[in-house]
């Protein structure tokens, strides 16, 4: 974990289920998740996220998250130094409640490292990015539940998508997983009328929209953090790194500043073609250009 150094600090990993980035024996951490242990192996039973550990493999949660936040959940055991999340902060229906609230558990320095799903290399590769006005408005609304509008576009547009082939500029052929929008719209005709609640990907970000936002975010104040690291997809891989760092001391304007600003040409459009050299070789000088 390059971000965060657990040794001598205390901290929590948030959603780690079979696979945490911060071991025991690395620090003193605490995993944190939305149910206790035997209720969460039984949510996730024959889950195909878990793969052959299964259930077993959950590791014991030391930290239930309820309406009051992680740190109404910590209690006397916080404020801590540092929180991880990975792949998490897409799941929530209000992310800046969420980030709020492990603003409020940190200690002022602290570190939040958020491990980020990029969308153009995951099944989420057909949906459109999230905009700094959603999230907004899920905030004002206090969303508990993925809004019905949400559950549709998940199903509508959820596809497998293999990060290697985008990498290597070839077209992604829309396949929905769940029936397309057909499926979609009875699903989500289905919470809308129940109110039942179902987890999706609530957002979905590129590097560049997520700086983008970021950037509004603390510079509207709504976000206690400077962004101390934010390390874009690399080539071949499918998720992005960001370290935001609790900063009271400092003005809004001035914490703001601190997000990197990305080239949408790199880190928002999709990877071009790779031509194979010989072919590249024989192609007219001004078409070669167009390419690069």
């Amino acid at each position: 974990m390059n971000f965060v150094l657990p040794q001598g600090r205390t901290g929590v990993e948030i959603g780690p289920l079979t696979n945490p980035l911060i071991r025991k024996d690395e620090g003193d951490v605490l995993y944190a998740d939305h149910l206790p242990t035997d209720a969460l192996r039984r949510q996730y039973d024959g889950h195909p996220t878990l793969g052959p550990v299964g259930t077993d493999g959950i590791v014991p949660v030391d930290v239930v998250l309820g309406e009051g936040g992680l740190a109404d959940a910590l209690g006397p055991r916080g404020p801590v130094d540092y929180i991880v999340a990975s792949h998490v902060v897409e799941h929530v229906p209000n992310a800046i409640g969420w980030l709020r609230e492990a603003g409020d558990a940190l200690r002022e320095g602290g570190v939040f490292c958020l491990i980020v799903p990029d969308k153009r290399f995951t099944f989420d590769h057909f949906r459109r990015p999230t905009t700094a006005g959603a999230l907004v408005a899920a905030h004002l609304a206090g969303l508990r539940k993925p809004p019905v509008a949400v559950v549709y576009e998940h199903f509508a547009r959820a596809s497998p998508v293999e990060a290697s082939a985008v990498w290597k500029g070839r077209p992604v052929l829309l396949r929905p997983i769940s029936g397309g929008p057909t499926e979609a719209l009875s699903i989500a005709a289905g919470i809308a009328e129940t109110g039942a609640s179902v987890d999706v990907h609530c957002a979905v970000f590129t590097p560049c929209s997520f700086a983008d936002i970021l950037a509004e975010l603390i510079g509207l104040d709504l976000l206690p953090f400077e962004c101390a690291a934010l390390e874009p997809t690399c080539p071949w891989e499918s998720e992005f790194f960001v370290l935001l760092r609790k900063r009271t001391d400092r003005t809004a304007a001035e914490r703001a500043a601190t997000v990197p600003r990305l080239d949408p040409r790199r880190h928002d459009a999709l990877p071009r073609p790779r031509w194979p050299q010989r072919l590249a070789l024989r192609l007219p000088r001004r078409w070669r250009r167009a390419f690069r």
